[in-house]
């Protein structure tokens, strides 16, 4: 079943709403992005290792999971624009 045009149009602007994300990938120039997420990472191991009332421990611990997650998809990313890339010199351009 065909998409209709709205759904057609919704997978574009979805697709434009993530620019800084695009470039990143587009350039592969993480080191301020890595640079900030290992400071926040410390950061937050210090507070992890504590003895924080109030929850702050098991927080810390929750965003340390996120921190880590945000990478593995950075890395799921640029697995598949590697793929993507090697399809296109692989694949021979189709004749219409």
């Amino acid at each position: 079943m065909r998409p209709t045009r709205e759904e057609e149009e919704k997978e574009v602007n979805i697709a434009g709403q993530f620019p800084e994300i695009e470039r990143l990938l587009e350039t592969e120039d993480f080191d301020k992005i890595n640079k900030s997420f290992a400071v926040a990472y410390e950061s937050l191991e210090k507070v992890a290792r504590g003895s924080g009332g109030l929850g702050k421990s098991r927080d810390a611990r929750k965003a340390m999971k996120a921190i880590e997650r945000v990478m593995d998809l950075f890395r799921e990313l640029l697995k598949y624009k590697y793929q993507l890339m090697e399809n296109e010199v692989t694949t021979p351009e189709r004749k219409k």
